[in-house]
């Protein structure tokens, strides 16, 4: 640490991971006073540019950082979010854009579904098509949605609920020179009511609706997940 700036080497995971450490981040600088260059670090794996910004923090291209830079990384984040801080951002990015809608629908399938249970964030194909079944089904019965989308990493699913629903449904714009993964993560953040995490688990429209300060609906199996350390506002829908 120098004067009040601290260096913090993010993980070269996934998005959702990636604003996960940037709210606890933020929130941790705001209490200190500090300013903190966050090190946006990518694997061969997961690669995404920083299109997002957050107040008291600078993110950095790990590839732009000299190899001789000593700043003091800290490792140390904090657990203990507070429910009630605010994130303040912005995305870096413009989507000129009216599309509303009152509920958006996250189906994560691809790498969080595994032949057997490897630990809590993870669903076998089946608990996956229990969920989709238990989400159309509330969907389809509350009166308070009346317009849904939906995002997937697997298309075939957005054609499953699309066919099933009988609420508006609202085609989104993919028109944009922005990659796919941060168009998506920025649908999440504009629901005019809410957010469905269609899995068992996902960083990606948790941290979301933390961001856009929107309840999360999910399933009662999605407690036994790392989901409550994020001390996000659920609903359970089953």
């Amino acid at each position: 640490m120098t004067d009040n700036k601290v260096w913090y080497s993010g993980r070269p995971d996934g998005i959702g991971n990636r604003i996960e450490q940037l709210i606890r981040i933020q929130e941790y600088c705001t209490e200190n006073k500090l300013q903190c260059n966050y090190i946006w670090n990518n694997s061969y794996r997961r690669t995404y540019s920083p299109l997002i910004s957050f107040d008291n923090i600078e993110i950095v291209n790990a590839e732009d950082l000299k190899k001789s830079t000593k700043a003091i990384l800290i490792k140390r984040i904090i657990n203990a979010r507070n429910a009630d801080f605010r994130p303040r951002y912005k995305f870096d990015f413009n989507i000129n854009s009216d599309i509303e809608y009152d509920t958006i629908i996250h189906v994560r399938a691809t790498d969080r579904l595994t032949s057997f249970q490897k630990h809590g964030d993870f669903s076998i194909v089946n608990e996956l098509d229990m969920f989709i079944d238990r989400m159309i089904n509330y969907v389809n019965n509350d009166s308070e949605i009346n317009t849904y989308t939906v995002i997937s990493d697997d298309e075939k699913y957005i054609d499953i609920i699309k066919n099933r629903i009988s609420k508006t449904f609202v085609a989104l714009s993919y028109d944009y020179d922005t990659p796919n993964e941060w168009l998506d993560y920025y649908y999440l953040t504009k629901p005019k009511k809410n957010i469905i995490m269609c899995c068992k688990f996902s960083s990606y429209s948790i941290t979301a609706s933390i961001l856009a300060n929107k309840t999360l609906l999910c399933f009662k199996q999605s407690l036994e997940s790392s989901l409550p350390r994020y001390k996000a506002n659920i609903q359970l829908i089953d």
